[in-house]
């Protein structure tokens, strides 16, 4: 079984294998029947993800994951593609029936899927060309070009209680086309909340074409809020 699906990402060194028992097909959580999944790749990092995105009988069916050194990418793709037609190396040509495209699960190695980016964060946002984009959000993540076009910049802002502090780190995943924010959320103690705004500046890496944030909820930590 695990050569067979070996066979299936034979380029991706990452992958352990096929996670078992998540749904193919949204919704994901029936109990929000309504949420609806825009991006074509999802990273679900801990229980906490497991949680939100399938709801508490899956998180309790996978709640003895090994978070610490694994990771599930999700992808919506056709099987039969992927064992019988090599379109990742040009091929047009596709199997006879038609494509039956689903959700499918991944195990990988923490260690071996992502290589950090270099970059340095300031708080606010500054520095942008948003030209044809909004100037002010709330909400998701914009990427733009700094002004001088050398780098670009990762805006984006981080939710917590009154004294939380965040700590922000940019990956590329070596497999596929997506570069990865991870947010570490640190809780501050405090019971009101807020949001504080940050810009992420560093060169974007070749061939990208996705970008995610994930934000892992952190004990308390001492540190001043926006350092690294």
């Amino acid at each position: 079984m695990a050569s067979g699906q070996t066979l299936l990402f034979p380029k991706d060194s990452a992958f352990i294998k096929e996670v078992d028992g998540l749904p193919a097909k949204e919704p994901f959580d029936t109990a929000h029947s309504y949420r609806q999944v825009v991006q074509p790749y999802i990273y679900i990092i801990s229980g906490h993800d497991m949680y939100n995105l399938f709801g508490y009988d899956t998180f309790m069916k996978y709640r003895d994951f090994d978070f610490a050194n694994n990771h599930i990418l999700g992808s919506v793709q056709c099987r039969q593609c992927l064992m019988y037609c090599q379109h990742d190396e040009g091929q047009t040509a596709c199997h006879r029936n038609r494509c039956s495209y689903g959700w499918i699960w991944l195990m990988r190695d923490n260690k071996k899927a992502f290589i950090e980016i270099s970059s340095t964060i300031v708080p606010g946002h500054v520095d942008a060309d948003m030209t044809g984009q909004r100037k002010s959000f709330v909400g998701d993540t914009i990427i733009a070009s700094r002004k001088d076009h050398s780098f670009s910049n990762w805006y984006t802002h981080g939710q917590g209680d009154c004294f939380a502090t965040f700590k922000y780190n940019i990956y590329a995943d070596k497999y596929h086309p997506i570069l990865l924010l991870k947010e570490r959320n640190y809780w501050g103690g405090c019971r009101a909340g807020g949001f504080w705004d940050f810009t992420i500046s560093f060169k974007m890496p070749p061939d990208i074409l996705h970008h995610s944030k994930i934000v892992v909820l952190m004990e308390k930590n001492n540190m001043k809020r926006n350092e690294e």
